[in-house]
């Protein structure tokens, strides 16, 4: 056995906190990427009322700084923020408008989920069923969920 090294436990302990890291990081990636073929939104009770969630259960934010319907978060802002991505038309659950249903094309060609001509991101930090950075102001502008009929929820929320 001569040549053989096993690892002290601080080696051990690196090893553990990056995988654990590794999983942490990848259950927020995993709901919001692979880039779905149709992106589905739906309607979900939150402690704001009834507003817009993705299928897999994270609700999605309108950012204050975008105008008419085309993205302007992009770079440090869509790692924080990253876009509620389709391949093709995305669809909706019961209680949405289809009507207010688009998408807008990203500089780098993907196609970006729009609800009443309002850009959608997912926050990095949260996790499904939960609204946790409702009236946020972050990268120069102000976060907000929506309500059905595409107007920003304004009630005020905390940073969790």
């Amino acid at each position: 056995m001569q040549g053989l090294r096993i690892p002290g436990r601080g080696a051990l302990a690196l090893v553990a906190l990056v995988a654990a890291l590794a999983v942490g990081s990848s259950v927020v990636q995993a709901a919001m990427s692979p880039t779905p073929a149709h992106a589905k939104l739906i309607l979900r009770s939150s402690e704001f009322g009834k507003v817009i969630f993705a299928a897999s259960g994270h609700v999605v934010y309108m950012f204050g700084r975008d105008k008419a319907g085309t993205s302007t978060c992009y770079g440090a802002c869509a790692k924080a923020w990253p876009p509620v991505l389709t391949k093709s038309a995305p669809i909706i659950g019961p209680g949405l408008n289809a009507k207010l249903l688009g998408t807008t094309k990203r500089t780098d060609g993907s196609l970006q989920v729009t609800y009443n001509h309002h850009p959608l991101y997912f926050y990095e930090a949260d996790k499904p069923g939960k609204v946790m950075c409702q009236h946020a102001v972050m990268h120069g502008g102000i976060w907000l969920v929506l309500k059905a009929n595409g107007t920003p929820n304004m009630a005020k929320g905390k940073m969790m």
